[in-house]
């Protein structure tokens, strides 16, 4: 039945798919963060079902991040600082190729390089998603997806500051970024 009504749907003319939105699956997980499932990415949050994230620190091969400020119309956090790029893993994909769509996606950078750095696993403090973080660099201009009030190319020092000072970051931000500084001094 989902093959034939997706086979259907790419025969859809636009007007014909206009304000029809398909549902974007995401794997359940269980504490193993072994696949249990799937449900819809809307409203996962509201029901603390584990899943998967990523989350993508970008540099500019300096001491600068990109970093978004989420808009005001976002499920979770809006108006926060976050990382550069962030999102769920969709149902059947790996991690990695997560990390580049939503690289893509929400900055418009393509063919980047992405390394592992760390993984944290799922918890109240992460919104009940495993997480896998990812940095890559680039000196490409990004493109502020409509998920974003605000993209900004900002030095770490400056980053700490605002922390310091109160601004607010997503949780799972702030535990990356003490990961991220941390192995920086190694």
């Amino acid at each position: 039945i989902i093959l034939h009504s997706i086979l259907a749907w790419k025969r859809w003319s636009k007007s014909q798919r206009k304000g029809i939105k398909m549902v974007e699956l995401i794997d359940v997980v269980n504490g193993d963060n072994e696949v249990i499932g799937e449900a819809p990415r809307k409203g996962i949050h509201e029901t603390k079902l584990k899943h998967r994230a990523v989350h993508i620190f970008i540099s500019d091969g300096r001491s600068n991040i990109w970093l978004e400020k989420r808009a005001e119309h976002c499920d979770t956090y809006p108006g926060y600082h976050n990382s550069s790029a962030a999102g769920h893993v969709a149902k059947g994909e790996f991690y990695e190729q997560a990390a580049k769509r939503e690289v893509e996606e929400e900055l418009g950078f393509k063919n980047i390089n992405l390394k592992l750095l760390h993984t944290l696993e799922a918890s109240e403090e992460t919104s009940n998603e495993f997480i896998a973080f990812f940095i890559g660099q680039t000196d490409q201009k990004p493109t502020i997806h409509s998920d974003t009030a605000e993209l900004k190319l900002m030095d770490v020092a400056e980053i700490k500051r605002l922390i310091a000072d109160g601004e607010r970051f997503t949780p799972v931000f702030k535990l990356l970024f003490d990961y991220y500084l941390r192995k920086a001094n190694e």
